[in-house]
């Protein structure tokens, strides 16, 4: 395997959860992350939960074991310890790991393969995780229980821990879903997500650029916006159609023109903002995930400078 590549995992997509984040650390630094037992405590665990007790013995065969004690302020969890536990099955410094996960009690945590893909993109980290069920009705018990939720979670905890931002991009069915969280306040968040002259400074995937942008901010309203090359090699399109719910500065529903529906809620998380947006994918799988990340990357960027955070 060339260094700094990796082939694609074959999974079963009817019962595989995809998720891809980039990471602002090289690669190395993020792989120890997952292989140090006292990092991979730090943030495994999700949001309210502590790791009571975490080892990892990271060799093909080798046990991993980390039990989740949740905090005080895990509601009706306060004080439980849900033990979990696994088998690595495959081990490739700074590349790729592949180990098996489960519950101690597999009513709580069916058993699934989760293989994690290291890669660099520049002097970043693109981090591609995939969480195989063995069955499909475990598949939608992982589903039921918040699985996706749970580990995006943990990795805003990973990039936290890295001194990073990064958006969390999962796959559902034809449905994408990608969150991140802003360090800023969730209305000046909004201001940028809905104003045309913030929109044309951030809506564009990497060598694409907006040239303008008309929104009508309400059910019923219309919304425009260009798209081209930034060398404008070609004349691009423009992504237009109608808002069928705003709720300001909570939540925005809009109708493409081609019918597809793409859905942002904007959550307050103690001043900093989590911005989570939904759509319907028309291209290719990895072509939207590392467009829309590359969007949300763009915003981030364009809401530090306005907020005083520049990164």
């Amino acid at each position: 395997m060339a260094k700094g590549t990796s082939s694609a995992v074959n999974a079963p997509p009817d019962r595989t959860l995809i998720v891809s984040r980039v990471f602002d650390a090289p690669r190395q630094l993020v792989y120890r992350a997952w292989t140090d037992p006292k990092e991979f405590g730090k943030w495994f665990p999700p949001l309210g939960f502590s790791a009571a007790r975490c080892e990892l013995d990271v060799r093909p065969g080798g046990a991993l074991r980390i039990d989740m004690k949740g905090g005080d302020d895990a509601g009706e969890f306060a004080g439980v310890v849900f033990p979990g536990k696994g088998v690595y099955r495959e081990v490739v410094p700074n590349e790729r790991l592949s180990f098996t996960f489960e519950g101690e009690d597999a009513a709580t945590q069916p058993e699934l393969l989760m293989t994690v893909v290291f890669e660099d993109e520049g002097r970043k980290t693109k981090l591609t995780i995939y969480q195989v069920a063995k069955t499909i009705a475990d598949y939608e018990e992982l589903l039921k229980i918040g699985a996706t939720e749970g580990l995006g979670q943990s990795l805003d905890k990973l990039a936290a821990l890295l001194g990073g931002g990064g958006a969390t991009a999962t796959v559902t069915g034809r449905t994408l879903t990608v969150t991140r969280v802003f360090d800023a306040p969730r209305e000046l968040v909004w201001q940028a997500y809905t104003d045309p002259k913030h929109i044309v400074k951030w809506m564009f995937a990497k060598d694409w650029e907006a040239p303008f942008a008309e929104t009508d901010v309400r059910p019923g309203g219309a919304f425009r916006i260009g798209m081209r090359p930034a060398d404008h090699s070609e004349e691009g399109f423009t992504l237009d159609g109608t808002y069928r719910e705003a709720v300001k500065p909570e939540r925005i529903v809009q109708v493409l023109s081609d019918g597809r529906v793409m859905t942002t809620t904007f959550e307050d998380q103690k001043g900093k903002t989590k911005l989570t947006l939904s759509v319907e994918m028309a291209e290719g799988e990895e072509q939207e995930r590392t467009g829309y990340t590359q969007i949300l990357e763009n915003l981030a960027k364009h809401v530090a400078s306005l907020s005083g955070r520049a990164r």
